[in-house]
């Protein structure tokens, strides 16, 4: 026969278990990818707009260029695990621009969906080629700067690219595309109709 201290203590633990059940951590509503330019000191507006898109409450972090396969791992490892939230949205500079491809396709060939991604004059060389990555691309680029690139697609890719020359509301460089307002705001849209908000 079970006395009141284990019959308590047995009570006590069911609580507890089901308490950490129901206090168990859920995903966030979104996963917005960062990725800044060359060595990361060109790049401060891709943190300017990491700041604004989280204190809109948006789950947006900035990484290094270079990061993306790992970054790319994870996500596909959560999302056998359950664990990744939706939309994934992708955004990249300079050099962060030309990684913002591979990444996208990456995860898409993986079965992980990528709603959008967003350029800033991806170069320096020629990015790779769309194949199956998400449904809406949009670049903000320099045509004629000499740096930056436009997007393209190739092999089975199904989803529109926009390449929008910057020229056409701005005179940024560069280096400045992605502090300039006009872009900013621009780009800013497109992520908060992306997670709707």
């Amino acid at each position: 026969m079970l006395n009141l201290k284990s019959t308590t203590n047995a009570l006590f633990a069911l609580a507890m278990t089901a308490a950490t059940f129901v206090a168990a951590p859920k995903a966030q509503a979104e996963e917005v990818y960062v990725i800044r330019g060359a060595f990361n000191v060109f790049s401060a507006g891709m943190n300017q707009m990491t700041n604004k898109m989280r204190a809109r409450g948006v789950n947006a972090r900035a990484y290094s260029n270079g990061a993306w396969s790992g970054l790319a791992d994870d996500i596909i490892k959560r999302s056998k695990q359950g664990r990744v939230s939706y939309p994934i949205i992708i955004l990249g500079h300079s050099v962060g621009g030309q990684e913002a491809p591979s990444m996208s396709n990456k995860l898409s060939a993986a079965g992980v969906p990528v709603k959008l991604v967003i350029g800033f004059d991806p170069g320096f060389a020629a990015p790779p080629r769309f194949t199956a990555g998400s449904p809406r691309v949009v670049n903000f680029w320099i045509r004629g700067g000499g740096r930056g690139n436009p997007y393209k697609s190739g092999g089975s890719f199904s989803g529109s690219i926009q390449n929008i020359d910057i020229r056409s509301f701005t005179n940024a460089d560069h280096v400045g595309i992605d502090k300039d307002a006009g872009v900013q705001s621009r780009a800013l849209a497109l992520v908060y109709g992306a997670v709707g908000g």
